[in-house]
């Protein structure tokens, strides 16, 4: 059984989503990391929803968890080798974090809910809008994490970066469980606003 039988409430699919975050999460510790695993996911997921939408008539019912699997690995490694031949320390700083896109949550999700049921122009922008969203948030994080976890920003791997703080503020968000953290408090932070704004507006005259 595919995945969009199983996402039948929100709550459900918020969970899916954080779950698909965690392997990319992993390596933002700085902003160089998360700019390299946010353009590969970016890339990875245009191509196999256009290949996915493409192909959509064509693949059999029974196969099509198969099929994704098979062409999301395909995007992915082509990406994988392009970036290793054009930016090999960007693939060298993301390890084996960059072939394991070929089975993100991510990707496969885009896949079923909305490229195997659309033309491949509009499953390309939604790839495009996905691909965004997700890249917006690993971006932030490896902010956050490279300025309090480590005191510098633009650490690359040929060089030590710009010296922010003396030493980094709060040393455990360089970890890869700090990802974790700003999961948990982005999470907070988000229900708290969504708690309010629905208080306020079933009780206008009390907020």
């Amino acid at each position: 059984m595919l995945l969009k039988t199983k996402l039948k409430s929100s709550d459900s699919l918020a969970l899916f989503q954080t779950l698909a975050l965690c392997p990319a999460l992993a390596v933002t510790t700085t902003i160089f990391c998360s700019l390299a695993i946010s353009a590969a996911l970016l890339i990875s997921i245009v191509l196999s929803a256009v290949l996915v939408s493409a192909l959509r008539k064509i693949i059999p019912t029974k196969l099509r968890a198969f099929v994704y699997l098979l062409l999301s690995s395909f995007s992915v490694t082509m990406v994988y080798l392009i970036m290793r031949a054009v930016f090999p320390s960007a693939a060298t700083a993301l390890g084996i974090y960059l072939p394991v896109l070929a089975i993100s949550c991510v990707i496969i999700l885009r896949l079923e809910i909305f490229s195997a049921l659309n033309t491949p122009g509009l499953a390309a922008l939604d790839g495009l809008i996905t691909g965004a969203k997700f890249s917006a948030v690993m971006l932030a994080c490896g902010f956050i994490r490279e300025l309090l976890g480590r005191g510098r920003l633009f650490t690359s791997p040929l060089g030590e970066g710009l010296k922010i703080f003396p030493a980094a503020p709060v040393s455990f968000l360089a970890q890869p469980a700090g990802a974790l953290l700003l999961i948990a408090a982005a999470a907070a932070a988000i229900q708290y606003m969504q708690m309010r704004n629905k208080a306020k507006a079933e009780n206008p005259e009390t907020v």
